[in-house]
């Protein structure tokens, strides 16, 4: 997630979970956020001081509805001016009721009213009885209504009041995610289109302890699910590396055997399938079902068995109209490895990475990748972060199969 160039208002209410959006404003700068203004409703002083969130936004926090900038105008104004979108954590069920009834009675309020046409994400936290009381559902309804407001929804965990049950703030990186999507500027390019995307390495039993596995990640599978989430896609993310904080459904596999029979489970629906996932070509056969215990004299051989060739089964199988992508990580001879897995395997465009180099592919955080079509010239995206390059990859791919 990337927020570069962006200006957000992060809007804090009068809850115990208000000093959870000190966190947001830093997380918000470290992943390249322009400006972050801090806005605060009187009784969120009680919670959170003033001082601590101007501290961390870098500029002046104002808390009354009242507030004029230098030349005079409203601050709701001038916010609603200057910023992409406005972020309410926590909005507490006060804060709910005179939203959804258009009540403006405080900066928080008044600001969010003025922000017609631009997002407001609310992030509700309260306790569960105030949550679950009819009044509140009622007024969480209303606010879905409204075009551009958007309600995260709490998560379920313990409260400040020592409960248990919804209300609990939604965690970080689920509040990022919404607002990501919120600002994303092709959020409807694949709006409505089922994908699968796999993500991670595999990994193969030897004993109940130890596995044959590879160094993938998983990242580069992640920002292709997190971008498509972005994009508006029915997207489904299986993995062996499970993230936290996503709004979209995951499922989580070990072995080839496991990803195979869910791959070929969720292919089957979908347009679009990008195989990202490293796995495994070998098993071992007949794993111990115990530990296996060291010898200092005698060493120890294993009998590999191949796994089946999931990429080929679903390119024989594939239905009408699906797209199918794979991706091909190279030591060597990159080009001509991925176009033969490109032709073998019948798809309809691999992505080739060169994994001899230390600064892309597997365990980095940036990448450089060659997509191969079966009937035009390839495409070269150069090195960047593996978000930009998904995000790219998926302009491409849209370009050339959706468009």
């Amino acid at each position: 997630m990337d927020f570069s160039g962006k200006t957000i208002v992060v809007a804090i209410t009068g809850g115990i979970a208000a000093y959870k959006a000190c966190d947001l404003i830093r997380e918000l700068y470290r992943r390249g956020a322009h400006r972050v203004l801090g806005i605060m409703t009187p009784t969120a002083e009680a919670f959170l001081p003033s001082l601590t969130v101007q501290a961390l936004s870098r500029y002046p926090v104002y808390t009354s509805e009242l507030s004029v900038d230098d030349h005079g105008v409203p601050i709701h104004i001038v916010l609603a001016q200057q910023a992409d979108a406005l972020l309410i954590v926590p909005a507490t069920t006060d804060t709910l009721a005179k939203l959804a009834h258009g009540l403006a009675d405080n900066l928080v309020t008044t600001t969010a009213i003025t922000f017609t046409g631009k997002p407001v994400l609310i992030a509700p936290a309260m306790n569960t009885r105030m949550w679950d009381h009819p009044i509140s559902q009622q007024n969480l309804e209303t606010l879905k209504s409204v075009p551009n407001y958007q309600v995260i929804e709490p998560a379920s965990g313990s409260l400040a009041c020592g409960e248990v049950g919804e209300g609990h703030l939604a965690d970080q990186e689920t509040i990022l995610q919404a607002l990501y999507a919120a600002l994303h500027p092709q959020r409807d390019l694949y709006n409505g289109v089922k994908v699968v995307v796999t993500a991670g390495g595999t990994s193969e039993p030897i004993d109940p302890v130890r596995v044959i596995s590879n160094r993938s990640s998983g990242k580069m599978g992640l920002a292709l699910a997190d971008e498509l989430a972005a994009m508006g896609a029915e997207v489904i993310l299986i993995t062996t590396r499970p993230p936290s904080g996503r709004r979209y459904p995951i499922m989580t596999v070990q072995t080839a055997a496991d990803m195979k029979e869910a791959v070929e489970a969720q292919a089957a629906q979908s347009q679009l399938v990008l195989m990202a996932a490293a796995i495994s070509d070998y098993r071992v056969d007949n794993p111990s079902a115990q530990k296996l215990k060291r010898t200092a004299s005698e060493s120890r051989q294993l009998d590999l068995v191949p796994n089946p060739d999931i990429l080929a089964g679903l390119g024989a199988n594939k239905p009408a109209g699906q797209i199918l992508v794979g991706f091909a990580a190279e030591s060597q001879a990159l080009i001509h490895h991925a176009t033969q897995k490109l032709q073998a395997k019948n798809l309809d465009a691999i992505v080739a990475n060169d994994i001899s180099r230390s600064d892309i592919g597997f365990e980095a955080d940036h990448n450089e990748v060659t997509v191969l079509f079966p009937h035009r010239a390839p495409e070269m995206l150069t090195r960047s972060s593996k978000p930009e390059i998904a995000r790219q990859l998926l302009l491409l791919l849209h370009q050339q199969f959706f468009a």
